[in-house]
């Protein structure tokens, strides 16, 4: 197992669009995502911001790295290759989970950290680091971890080419730069009524609950929580405030997120990953039945 350790690590370091895709990218955009709305006056918050975007080198990852490499090593046989060896075939799989799990905690708090450094005069993004509930900012890593992982091998053992698997990668990541959250608030969403639309479609989209999950895991201070309410207590809502200020006057809107809401945040990234699993698997055994 250390030796294939060891080779995905020295393959994934060869490639340079693997290091782009992973720290230079996520990182911009995550300043970028932050720091636009400044452009506005500094109508909003980079603190808002920060959180439903932190995740994105996950995406990034869970939806281009992992299925390319799974889509080359299917066009190279190399699992076929390691059996003929002699190999344990389930040893390499074991490998490459923990060598993705190590690659995804690093790049995530890697990029935040890029990010916080950019808004380092930011006092709320400072209290933010300080008051954040890791432990369930931890399981809301976990849960996108294994969402954008079964996304990806779904991809990756199905794909025709690499640039499908591209174009589909992309696709999904724009898409959930609206329906995720990642370039415009949540809380102005609720409060905007001609954003109604994008809130409603937004609960088709798995990474819309994965937002919620990382602003209630970080927003744990300021007006962002106002019963500092775990993502697993369901006695209480969230609630998080949305100050916008213009010359002259200031205005308050708040994004309450129920009880039941809260429920579908835990529960339903979950169900998309056994629901993709299970479709690997049929997908599967209908193969092997063919053959």
């Amino acid at each position: 197992m250390r030796a294939s350790i060891l080779l995905l690590n020295k393959s994934f370091w060869k490639s340079p669009l693997n290091i782009i895709f992973t720290f230079v990218v996520p990182s911009f955009f995550i300043c970028a995502a932050c720091l636009s709305w400044n452009l506005f006056g500094g109508t909003i918050s980079p603190v808002l911001m920060f959180p439903t975007v932190s995740y994105i080198s996950i995406v990034f990852i869970g939806l281009i790295i992992i299925p390319t490499v799974i889509f080359e090593y299917r066009k190279a046989n190399i699992l076929r290759r390691i059996e003929d060896s002699g190999n344990k075939k389930i040893a390499f799989i074991w490998a490459m989970s923990i060598f993705f799990t190590i690659l995804f905690f690093m790049t995530y708090f890697f990029n935040c950290l890029i990010g916080t450094l950019s808004m380092f005069n930011n006092e709320q993004i400072q209290i933010m680091w300080q008051t954040a509930n890791y432990g369930t900012l931890i399981y809301s890593l976990v849960v996108t971890i294994l969402l954008c992982s079964v996304i990806g091998i779904t991809v990756g053992l199905h794909a025709k080419s690499l640039v499908f698997i591209q174009v589909f990668g992309i696709s999904f990541i724009l898409i959930s730069a609206f329906l995720g959250f990642w370039i415009i608030p949540p809380t102005l969403i609720s409060a905007e009524p001609s954003y109604n639309k994008v809130l409603f479609i937004s609960y088709v989209w798995p990474l819309r609950y994965i937002s919620h999950l990382f602003m209630q895991s970080w927003l744990q201070t300021y007006s962002f929580n106002s019963w500092h309410a775990s993502i697993f207590d369901f006695t209480h809502p969230y609630s998080s405030a949305l100050w916008v200020q213009y010359p002259g006057f200031t205005t308050g809107f708040w994004n309450i997120v129920s009880v039941s809401n809260k429920i579908a945040d835990i529960f339903c990234p979950i169900a998309f990953v056994f629901l993709l699993g299970g479709v690997n698997v049929l997908m599967n055994w209908r193969q092997k039945n063919k053959e």
